[in-house]
């Protein structure tokens, strides 16, 4: 057994309460109200209960605690498998995607991604993002309701787009940006083919499943298309990737190789590029709803903000987003499949289970959260950051997602540059409920906003160059 825990007395999984109905309830309860699911369960049940997902995860065992989070992340791959606990995104992200692997697979393939995110190639980026995001706003109408997650949204598709492919083809973009939707906000037809094979039948394009795999099979061509053109590119010039021309990640990745000095195959390529592409924009432009959704509501706290971003500072910007991804986090859970028998906070669960750490739960713990409803980005400046395993919306330990970094500099670029050319309100008193569309959590009126008026271009050095 791996002993996880100081605990000197253990209960075992069948020990741990839980609803007793049916676990195809219990899924369908899941898959519409994800966070009020776990919040609901956790006051009911405590700190660790247990569900039944009979189509996707089986049995299960839920933790809500920091000092679980922290025994579950930190256990050797071998004995957490995340990938397996992730299989049911196969169908929109390809088995070679990072996210599905496990044990060295997995290491493999995030050290060879990691590098291109981190550093000054980052900052590469930074300019376009700035860019992109005023030509947004100046097209904007004052006094007019609008809805900010769909702009957000092609935002940050365009600045995905850019640092992945570089855009070469603009009507190659163009495309991709109309089909990539169908992976994450997936087609209530075509749900159960995620979960059983059975659901995975072809009765036509009209047919739920048969317009999903069509969709899907076009943007699998035009992704190959782009590898295929880029890498008779790179055995051309053998690219130096410092230059602006290869900037870009896919660029990157062909240069990239492995500890046996392997490259990636094409379809290694495809399920990460796929993967970046859906995952690096659509919980990007949701978080960065969501922000500005929290800000109009709390002018005090808007007001704080755009004082600090007249100064050239960005410390209470940054502590806005994690105040936003705390209390309106995209995704509400993170999830493992143990492989042999382990135990957590003093309970003993049996190899095959599938372990869930909600997220949605620990951030609104009072404990570590004193009134967790409070939209009060101060909980993490001057020290009182609680960090660790009670903040996770990017997840932790080995598996910790590879596109945090970029994805915190989009938002800050974004946020910071609507703040500092339009005023804004919200267009209406009532704050926008959490509703689940797809794999993702977003605002249930699209994050809707009245520009009141523009402002003048700040008195400053504009972001990084533009790649």
């Amino acid at each position: 057994m791996n002993v996880s825990s100081g605990a000197v007395s253990c209960s075992d999984y069948g020990s741990l309460p839980g609803p007793r109905g049916p676990g195809v309830l219990q899924q369908l309860r899941w898959m519409s109200r994800q966070h009020t699911f776990w919040n609901d369960h956790a006051a009911r049940y405590g700190p660790a209960y247990r569900v039944h997902f009979p189509f996707m995860l089986g049995r299960i065992a839920v933790f809500t605690t920091p000092s679980a989070a922290k025994t579950v992340l930190r256990l050797k791959p071998s004995v957490a498998h995340a990938g397996e606990a992730y299989k049911v995104l196969e169908q929109s992200a390809g088995p070679s995607a990072v996210i599905l692997l496990d044990e060295d697979e997995h290491l493999r393939m995030r050290k060879l991604i990691l590098s291109p995110l981190h550093g000054d190639r980052l900052a590469r980026w930074e300019g376009f993002c700035e860019e992109r995001t005023l030509q947004a706003v100046e097209s904007w109408p004052i006094g007019t309701p609008m809805r900010l997650r769909p702009i957000t949204e092609q935002i940050s598709l365009a600045v995905i787009l850019k640092i992945v492919f570089g855009v070469r083809d603009p009507a190659r973009a163009d495309e991709l940006s109309g089909l990539l939707p169908v992976l994450f906000d997936i087609p209530l037809g075509a749900a159960p083919g995620y979960f059983h094979r059975f659901g995975r039948i072809d009765l036509g394009p009209r047919s739920p499943w048969g317009a999903f795999r069509r969709k899907r099979d076009r943007i699998d061509e035009l992704v190959l298309a782009e590898v295929a053109d880029r890498r008779a590119e790179f055995a051309r010039d053998r690219g130096d990737e410092a230059d602006e021309a290869h900037a870009d990640l896919l660029s990157m990745l062909l240069a990239q190789r492995d500890e046996q000095g392997r490259p990636l195959t094409d379809r290694e390529l495809r399920d990460q590029l796929v993967t970046m592409l859906v995952a690096g924009h659509e919980t990007t432009s949701t978080s960065t709803a969501w922000a500005i959704e929290r800000l109009v509501r709390h002018p005090e706290v808007l007001a704080t903000l755009k004082a600090d971003l007249a100064r050239g500072e960005t410390t209470y910007l940054d502590a806005v987003i994690k105040e936003t991804m705390r209390c309106r986090p995209v995704v509400a859970q993170i999830a493992r499949r143990l492989t042999e028998e382990t135990e957590i906070d003093g309970t003993r669960i049996p190899a095959g289970t599938t372990v869930i750490i909600p997220m949605a739960v620990i951030h609104r713990d009072p404990d570590v959260y004193p009134d967790p409803d409070a939209f009060r980005p101060e909980r993490f400046l001057d020290g009182n950051d609680p960090g660790g395993y009670s903040w996770l919306p990017f997840g932790g330990g080995v598996r910790r997602c590879p596109g945090a970094s970029l994805a915190l500099l989009e938002m800050r670029v974004i946020i910071r540059t609507i703040l500092e050319r339009v005023e804004l309100s919200p267009d209406r008193d009532e704050p926008e409920q959490q509703v689940v569309r797809g794999v993702t959590i977003v605002p249930s009126r699209g994050g809707r906003v009245v520009v009141e008026r523009r402002l003048p271009a700040p008195a400053r050095a504009p972001a990084g160059a533009t790649v």
